[in-house]
C-alpha cells in the first residue's frame, strides 16, 4: 500500500510541470492587449547612424514593442500598446533625439 501511494505521488509530481506551461500560455494569451502599429515619416536621417539613434529613442518609450526603420524611405514603423504609448509620445521621443517624426495618415 505504501508503495502505491509513493508511486502515485511520484507520478503526480512528474505530471504537474507538464501542465504549467499550458496554463501559463493560456493566461498570457488572454492577457495580451491589442497592439497598434503606426508608420512615421522621420526627418533628418542622413547617415548610417541616424536609424540607430531613432530606433533607440522610439524604443525607450514605455509600451513600444518593436521599431523597424527604413532608411531609404526615411520612415519608422512602430508596434506599441496604445494603453501605454501614443503616436504623439513616440514622435516626441524621436524629435527629442533630433529627428522630427510625424505619423502617416
Amino acid at each position: 500500500m505504501k508503495r502505491v501511494v509513493v508511486l502515485a505521488f511520484g507520478a503526480l509530481m512528474l505530471g504537474l510541470p507538464a501542465l504549467q506551461p499550458v496554463a501559463f500560455a493560456q493566461s498570457a494569451t488572454e492577457a495580451s492587449p491589442a497592439l497598434a502599429k503606426t508608420t512615421f515619416n522621420v526627418d533628418n536621417m542622413t547617415c548610417a547612424l541616424c536609424p540607430v539613434t531613432v530606433k533607440s529613442a522610439m524604443s525607450q518609450v514605455e509600451g513600444v514593442q518593436s521599431v523597424k526603420i527604413d532608411f531609404k524611405a526615411r520612415s519608422a514603423t512602430v508596434v506599441y500598446d496604445p494603453a501605454l504609448a501614443s503616436p504623439e509620445t513616440i514622435a516626441a521621443a524621436s524629435a527629442n533625439a533630433g529627428y522630427p517624426a510625424t505619423a502617416r495618415s
